[in-house]
């Protein structure tokens, strides 16, 4: 279901808040965490959330999910795929206790905005059918909102020990240097190195495709200023499309022949404009075509073990996303230079690519908001929180209750709408 999905990223990305229940031995409370009872119903949540984390883990390898015979089959870090998600759903209920409590002894409470922006939320994602998703599956609305709740709770928490000039934070300045040295902003143009049958290009056809690079490269940076070089970028982008195109009909001409078999000979003719017009283009958003380019520091991507049925086998470490290509990448943050137009020629593309000043775009209305601040001071301190909640979490004890755990295992639950 699309909603929880939604709700679940939001949740675990943080943690939940906790609900303060009566002890009892039924199935309305799923563990108790250090003398707190967790309601049943946010146990619940954090099961189906770790269920769907461990459908896109086996996913990964190619897995089809879909059967979910094949999810109960899988294991995870060497444990069943059920045992997995049981851990899990656990480990967010003792993050979020942690969360509650560091909270509460800070002192801090949620906004006026912060409980309406809550309210907003919960009305979205318990109307319609998505009331009836949750609560067939013995969430309440109660829970939800305790769930919710902790997001927000996260961020005072987070803020209190990394937000700026804080006690394990850095200073506005700082973090814009952090900013500027993890992230670059970038205007490219990617030429592609192959034939419309994806076959790589040779000799003379690859040479007019590197030389048309060069050429554009060159016409960034006759431009006098970095501004006039971004406008150029999006000009050249047009032309090339444009050669894109002509290349195209060409390419269709010579290899069009007639029903007989005999090669159908095409002119085109082109119509040009007055040559003494001048033509003027407007473009009304000057960042139209800048992309925000993260720096790749790792070499392979993390994966959790996995294997499914009795071959044993395990999945390897993917490489990461880097754009435009890794080598594009590395050369936007090791070699290029602020406002001068490159040209990178990698195996499959050539790239012209015009690095611009990052700072400049560090104002509140642009990359300097409240959203790209928080994402970054997460990005930067968001390990080393996490691992701070895990160490309060480490000294709870936890005692779960068997027979909630045994009614909501994660197989039993509807994750359908």
């Amino acid at each position: 279901m699309k909603k929880f999905k939604k709700l679940s990223a939001l949740a675990t990305a943080g943690v939940m808040a906790v609900s303060l229940a009566g002890c009892g031995e039924s199935t309305s409370t799923g563990m108790n965490i250090d003398g707190t009872d967790i309601r049943a119903g946010i146990f619940i949540f954090y099961t189906m959330s770790a269920y769907y984390e461990a459908s896109n883990i086996i996913a990964e390898d190619g897995t089809d999910t879909s059967d979910v015979n094949n999810i109960k089959n899988a294991h995870i870090d060497n444990v069943t795929s059920k045992e997995w998600i049981q851990n899990k759903a656990e480990e967010y209920c003792t993050q979020f206790i942690a969360i509650e409590r560091e909270f509460d002894a800070l002192g801090e409470e949620l906004t006026a905005e912060e409980v309406s922006e809550i309210d907003s939320m919960l009305s979205y994602y318990t109307s319609g059918d998505g009331g009836d998703f949750y609560t067939k599956n013995g969430i309440s609305s109660e829970s939800l909102r305790d769930i919710m709740e902790i997001d927000y709770k996260r961020q005072h928490v987070f803020k209190h020990y990394y937000g700026f000039d804080s006690e394990k934070g850095m200073s506005e300045d700082e973090l814009k240097d952090y900013f500027n040295d993890n992230y670059a902003r970038v205007e490219y143009i990617t030429i592609d190195l192959k034939d419309s049958e994806g076959n790589l290009l040779k000799g003379n056809d690859k040479k007019e495709l590197i030389k048309l690079a060069e050429d554009y490269a060159k016409e960034v940076n006759k431009e006098t200023t970095e501004q006039k070089k971004l406008y150029k970028m999006d000009e050249i982008r047009e032309e090339y499309n444009e050669y894109k195109i002509e290349k195209a009909e060409e390419e269709a001409a010579k290899t069009a022949t007639t029903d007989s078999g005999t090669t159908t000979t095409t002119t085109t003719t082109t119509t040009t404009s007055d040559p003494t017009e001048t033509t003027t283009t407007t473009t009304t958003n000057p960042f139209a075509n800048e992309v925000l380019v993260q720096l790749v520091t790792v070499t392979t991507a993390e994966k959790a073990d996995i294997s499914v049925g009795e071959s044993g086998e395990t999945t390897t470490a993917t490489e990461p996303n880097y754009v435009p290509s890794k080598k594009a990448n590395e050369f936007i943050f090791n070699e290029a230079e602020t406002g001068v137009a490159s040209v990178v020629e990698d195996s499959e593309a050539v790239y012209v690519i015009l690095k611009a000043d990052l700072y400049e775009r560090l104002t509140d209305d642009d990359w300097w908001s409240e959203n790209y601040i928080l994402n970054l001071q997460n990005q930067k301190y968001g390990d080393d929180f996490s691992d701070f909640i895990d160490e309060l979490a480490k000294s709870y004890n936890v005692s779960r209750n068997e027979r909630a755990f045994k009614r909501y295992e994660p197989f039993s639950l509807d994750y359908e709408q």
